[in-house]
């Protein structure tokens, strides 16, 4: 009775997987993924200096940490209101119990990978994780769970607004304004502006809303559909800031936007196409494992990072292909 909420999840969980990788070229794929990722990373964690090392695995530990720390406690909220186990859910002993067995499962995880890579840093990553979960905690008791219609309506329509070509135009008109002052303090600093005013402004381009691109997957619009519909902006603004920073800075300063712009693409297609599998939690932790193997690919072996990111994007295509108006 005690571990219901638990081995609720944990065989939703298996199933979930199960789905995801149900033929075997799937589950072969995802061995060689997992199999490559650990490989970098020991081969990166291992020649750095143990300060270097530690750091980095610092941020890994609080951000997975933090990760888990937040997904435990929405699946919780939706056990408390939504769930066919709410009298279990709102008991708070069972809750912590709950939370503990997942967390466990975390900490289980990070551990091998810290031993893979290298055993001195495993008491850093453990402590980091503890971190990034008392934080994630601290985040949600301080957001409280009032939401005000009016700010809710207001956020709606600003994002609505962001998908439109005349933000992306908007967005490069920030750059360009940014780089001549830029340019003053020095090439170096002026390309650093830029990388950084173009991911920021990309990040807002390309806001997707799981919940829309789910609706309109059962609609039947299909993935070049979804990303015609979330990528209008940004290409809007590529059109603009590339020619318009080689202008301002030359061609280097228009490569360097090109290539952030490119990057925050490839994650807007893997966000749409891993929306149309699976829900928000556990897609966004899915694309942060690509991410991670892509950046872990163009590290050390950048010859294939086309092709990594081709397979994984060919990948997840075929698999939302079937989920096209497939009404449940």
């Amino acid at each position: 009775m005690r571990s219901r909420l638990f081995r609720h999840d944990y065989r939703i969980a298996i199933n979930i997987i199960r789905g995801a990788f149900s033929a075997w070229h799937d589950r072969l794929l995802a061995a060689i993924m997992l199999i490559m990722a650990l490989a970098a990373i020991r081969s990166w964690i291992t020649d750095c200096p143990w300060t270097i090392g530690a750091w980095a695995a610092f941020g890994m530990g609080i951000m997975a940490g933090g990760f888990a720390g937040r997904l435990i406690a929405a699946r919780s909220a939706f056990h408390g209101f939504d769930g066919v186990l709410a009298a279990d859910a709102l008991h708070p002993a069972t809750r912590r119990r709950y939370a503990a067995a997942w967390h466990s499962i975390g900490v289980a995880f990070l551990t091998m990978v810290a031993l893979i890579a290298r055993p001195s840093l495993l008491i850093v990553s453990v402590a980091a994780y503890g971190a990034g979960m008392l934080l994630a905690g601290l985040i949600d008791g301080v957001r409280g769970s009032q939401i005000d219609t009016g700010r809710k309506r207001a956020g709606w329509m600003l994002r609505s607004w962001l998908r439109r070509p005349v933000a992306g135009i908007g967005g490069a008109g920030i750059l360009l304004v940014l780089l001549p002052p830029a340019s003053m303090l020095g090439r170096g600093a002026a390309m650093v502006v830029a990388c950084i005013a173009t991911v920021s402004v990309a990040l807002l381009l390309t806001l997707v809303d799981d919940a829309t691109v789910r609706f309109m997957t059962l609609a039947g619009h299909g993935s070049r559909s979804l990303l015609a519909y979330y990528g209008k902006a940004m290409a809007s603004f590529v059109a603009i800031a590339v020619p318009g920073s080689w202008l301002v800075l030359g061609s280097v300063a228009a490569g360097a936007v090109a290539a952030a712009s490119g990057a925050m693409l490839i994650l807007l297609t893997l966000r749409i196409l891993a929306y149309r599998l699976h829900g928000k939690q556990f897609a966004d932790f899915l694309v942060s494992v690509l991410v991670g193997l892509l950046m872990l690919t163009a590290s050390f072996l950048p010859i294939a990072l086309p092709v990594v990111a081709a397979l994984i994007v060919w990948h997840l295509h075929g698999r939302g292909r079937a989920k096209t108006w497939l009404v449940a």
